[in-house]
C-alpha cells in the first residue's frame, strides 16, 4: 500500500503552530484594566415612597351591611331560637344550641326552607322545626325589645 509519488506525505511542522498556540493562552489569561472610581459620589437613595392612601384600613370605603330579617322565637322544648333570612341571597340560617343551620327555600315553597335532617316552616308569628323527621317543634316569635 503505498502513496501515489511513492513518499509519505510530511506533517506540518509543530514549530509552526506555537506562536499561535502561546497567543491563544496568553489572551484567555489577560486581566481586564481595573475599574475606576467615580469622579462624584453617588447621590444619596431617595427614601421609599409611602404606600397609596387606599391601602390604608382607616381610608378603605365602608362596606354596606347585607340586608337581613331578624326574629327570635322561644320553642315549646324551652328553647329559644334566632331566625335570619337573607333576600338577595335567597338563604336563610336557624341559629339553635349555639349552632348556625344554613337553609334553603323548598322547591315550591315561600315559607319551607331545608336542609338534610332539618325543615323549618315559617308562620305569620310562628316556626315549627321538624329533626330528622321526629315531631315538629313548634315555636312562638317574641316581641322585639326597644
Amino acid at each position: 500500500m503505498g502513496y501515489a509519488g511513492g513518499a509519505m506525505p510530511h506533517p506540518a511542522p509543530l514549530h509552526l503552530l506555537a506562536p499561535f498556540a502561546l497567543a491563544l493562552a496568553l489572551a484567555a489569561c489577560e486581566r481586564a484594566p481595573p475599574a475606576q472610581a467615580p469622579a462624584t459620589p453617588p447621590a444619596p437613595a431617595s427614601p421609599a415612597p409611602d404606600p397609596p392612601a387606599a391601602h390604608t384600613p382607616t381610608e378603605a370605603a365602608p362596606i354596606p351591611p347585607t340586608p337581613m330579617q331578624r326574629a327570635h322565637y322561644a320553642c315549646a322544648d324551652g328553647q329559644r331560637v334566632e331566625w335570619r333570612y337573607f333576600p338577595q341571597q335567597g338563604v336563610a340560617v336557624l341559629v339553635r344550641d349555639g349552632r348556625n343551620h344554613e337553609l334553603h327555600p323548598a322547591p315550591g315553597s315561600a315559607a319551607t326552607f331545608t336542609q338534610p335532617g332539618l325543615e323549618v316552616r315559617l308562620g305569620a308569628s310562628s316556626l315549627q322545626i321538624r329533626l330528622n323527621q321526629r315531631p315538629p317543634i313548634d315555636c312562638q316569635r317574641l316581641s322585639a325589645t326597644p
